[in-house]
């Protein structure tokens, strides 16, 4: 399983409204997450509206297509678009980032 990192852009004067939403994600939208791949998905949020999103999932491309194809997701996205700095679909927008270092995979190489 691979590991993924991505970041977005919160509109800062939307960060309260953010949290909130994201303490109560729709169990709907939870449950297509999980069926479509991804796994151990977090997000971290900065108060100058940074988001960092990491996932593991054997292709994240395949699972992110899957949950853009529901209903659930659709309505999620459009609700969360206001909330952002970006324009459009907020899962859309990701910019992905490449892992440089892991601690265990290190160790592992080095027999540790």
């Amino acid at each position: 399983m691979r590991r993924y990192c991505f970041i977005g852009r919160v509109d800062p004067a939307n960060l309260v409204a953010y949290r909130e939403a994201h303490a109560r994600v729709w169990p709907e939208l939870l449950r297509e997450l999980k069926a479509a791949g991804w796994n151990n998905y977090s997000l971290h949020l900065g108060d100058d509206g940074l988001l960092v999103g990491y996932a593991e999932s054997d292709d994240l491309d395949a699972a992110q297509a899957k949950v853009a194809a529901t209903d659930v997701n659709r309505r999620w996205q459009a609700e969360m678009a206001r909330l952002f700095a970006t324009e459009g679909a907020p899962d859309e927008a990701w910019v992905h980032l490449d892992e440089v270092f892991h601690l265990e995979t290190q160790l592992a190489a080095a027999g540790e």
